[in-house]
């Protein structure tokens, strides 16, 4: 059984994320219609705004920890937050 106050506390960075502000669609994505490039410049723009975010450490290691397989989260990519782990791991 899990401890809402402590998931609560664990989760509470949300509320003061940078990213708020913005449609979810910039950090994830529409769809697999997007060409290469669109999404090269997509994921620069939302990199941005996480450059910006106070809680950009917790929202990093959240994403690390819980394995998020989409989206920008903590200003890296999906491919990038993989490599971390396996770098991490060796």
């Amino acid at each position: 059984m899990t401890n809402p106050v402590l998931e609560q506390e664990q989760t509470e960075w949300r509320e003061q994320a940078a990213c708020l502000q913005y449609p979810a669609i910039l950090f994830f994505g529409v769809d697999d219609a997007e060409s290469p490039a669109e999404r090269r410049s997509r994921e620069e723009n939302a990199k941005l705004v996480c450059a910006t975010c106070g809680v950009r450490r917790e929202c990093l290691d959240y994403a690390l920890d819980a394995r998020e397989p989409y989206g920008i989260w903590g200003g890296l990519t999906e491919l990038e937050r993989k490599a971390r782990l396996r770098s991490a791991r060796l």
